[in-house]
């Protein structure tokens, strides 16, 4: 009986000590804010560039609509950081393409040949995309790097819901 004990005590003892360790290594903290549009997650890493929508009063700044940020996972998780130019101009930034009264269109820096719609969903911002030939409101989009080489992009995956029957999509670009 005294070594069950033990042994519960045990258990329960390394439980406790291993969940805060369990917890930190979760992919849901992704520190979500009620600007969040979406978020890039990579392989590299556990960080992330994040998207959020740039409002003034309750409006959208549709000459700048997003403000980009990264935010630390690892080592200070939830501190955010601005990006600085070259991830701008090189891969995280983005092309205003067109804009209307309460809605912008964009493209990513890194993926010029898809664009995204910044516009008002059901009282809230969200960013459209077609996923799979389907207009969708975009929540993630994970970057795999290649293992030989971590400058060059394997594939993208854009993470969505369907507009109109809120299943979720996904779609694998190759890089070829």
């Amino acid at each position: 009986m005294y070594k069950l004990i033990i042994r519960l005590i045990a258990v329960v003892f390394i439980s406790i000590m291993t969940m805060p360790l369990w917890a930190s290594n979760s992919d849901d903290d992704t520190y979500p804010t009620k600007e969040r549009l979406f978020h890039i997650s990579r392989s590299l890493n556990r960080n992330l560039v994040c998207y959020d929508v740039n409002l003034e009063g309750g409006v959208l700044n549709s000459k700048e609509p997003l403000t980009i940020y990264w935010l630390n996972r690892e080592e200070n998780p939830g501190k955010t950081n601005g990006l600085n130019y070259i991830q701008r101009k090189m891969a995280y930034g983005y092309k205003l393409v067109s804009k209307g009264e309460d809605y912008s269109i964009i493209s990513l820096t890194a993926y010029s040949g898809r664009t995204m719609k910044v516009c008002k969903h059901k009282e809230k911002y969200v960013c459209l995309v077609d996923i799979n030939g389907k207009s969708a409101i975009l929540s993630f989009i994970y970057v795999k790097a290649k293992p030989s080489n971590s400058l060059l992009v394997e594939y993208v995956e854009l993470n969505g819901v369907d507009i109109q029957t809120g299943e979720l999509l996904k779609e694998r670009v190759v890089n070829k």
